[in-house]
């Protein structure tokens, strides 16, 4: 998630176990923390700009991390704020152990994925019950949190209202994991029998909002991205990407580091365009395609690109990280009504199912 968000779970989480003496106080520094694994950003240049795919989520965001890091941040917080003060030594350290491990359990729910096991195992976890950014989830937490800090309010009342907040805000993410079996459920169905043989369905969730998810279907011929809303369940939108035939050029692509590097960042979901150039060569783009909400084409927000000779060879330039791009205002636009759950319509390029009662014909 987001770092406004993390700061809000670890000041929620860091109020909660901190105990009596470190009330109020924890919030803040639960907050501090809470978002101090995302640091890991700073790596994100290393490796011509692909250390941010293999960092970012890696190491501080371990599991065991917290568990090792956090009593040694504790106790320094414990001498630097109450100079040894022994009844504070046992809060300090559980704010902070709490705090840098709601952190990677939190991120493992949306669909960049984190690497709980990092450095012995760098198996990315993505449960995608919730997007990076969503003001629901947030707002849960906010509410808590402002709860938190009303000192007006009772003590036991703060604390019951903060223990609602943080158990909503986990059910909400629950729900998001069932919404997604749903939807990869629904989708198979309307699926099948319009499409060859369906090797994998995933569902991901959308930024800002939780009626509206993204999909990914992989078949022997093409990889079809889509949208599916609750306003229009058995109704998706997609486009159909066919897979292109195997070659020399594309092999050698496919097994670079960089190419490598991205199967295992996007977990898969990669879409790969071929295009012919002048001369005999053709230019290669491996795409990220979890996130093709973003995309009026249901392609890839960042990826990787390389040139291969007429030989089969590998350009000297080698292989290039495609820069995210930013929206235009066109986008901005498109994307309003996906945001509101209204899906694109075959007007604009999207297949629908024909028996659709709500697609225009």
């Amino acid at each position: 998630m987001e770092p406004v968000t993390q700061a809000l779970l670890g000041a929620a989480t860091a109020e909660l176990v901190a105990g009596r003496a470190l009330r109020g106080r924890a919030l803040g520094w639960g907050a501090a923390i809470g978002m101090s694994p995302d640091l890991d950003v700073l790596l994100g240049p290393l490796h011509q700009g692909f250390g941010e795919w293999l960092y970012h989520r890696g190491t501080t965001h371990s599991l065991w991390f917290g568990f090792v890091a956090g009593p040694v941040l504790g106790w320094a917080l414990w001498r630097w704020r109450d100079h040894g003060d022994p009844e504070t030594l046992a809060g300090w350290i559980r704010l902070a152990i709490v705090a840098l491990v709601t952190h990677p359990l939190l991120d493992g729910f949306t669909p960049y994925g984190t690497q709980l096991f990092a450095p012995f195992d760098r198996t990315r976890f993505a449960w995608n019950g919730v997007a990076i950014v969503d003001p629901f989830y947030s707002l849960l937490l906010a509410s808590g949190v402002a709860a938190a800090l009303r000192r007006s309010l009772p003590d036991s009342l703060r604390r019951g209202l903060l223990v609602t907040a943080l158990a909503l805000s986990t059910g909400y993410l629950l729900v998001g994991l069932g919404v997604n079996r749903w939807v990869e459920n629904d989708l198979r169905q309307a699926l099948t029998g319009r499409t060859s043989r369906i090797e994998r369905i995933r569902a991901y969730p959308t930024i800002f909002q939780p009626w509206l998810r993204s999909f990914v279907v992989r078949t022997p011929e093409a990889v079809i991205v889509g949208l599916h809303s609750w306003q229009e369940a058995g109704c998706p939108a997609w486009r159909e990407h066919p897979r292109p035939a195997d070659s020399p050029g594309l092999t050698r692509v496919r097994e670079t580091w960089q190419a490598r590097l991205l199967e295992w960042f996007a977990d898969g979901d990669t879409l790969t365009l071929v295009h012919p150039e002048p001369g005999g060569g053709v230019s290669i783009r491996i795409e990220d395609i979890r996130y093709g909400w973003a995309s009026p084409e249901a392609r890839g927000m960042w990826g990787i690109e390389a040139r291969v000779t007429a030989d089969g060879t590998l350009h000297p330039e080698g292989v290039r990280r495609i820069a995210r791009t930013s929206p235009s205002t066109a986008d901005l636009g498109r994307l309003l009504p996906l945001f509101a759950g209204r899906l694109p319509t075959r007007e604009a390029g999207w297949k629908r199912p024909a028996d659709c009662p709500r697609t225009p014909g």
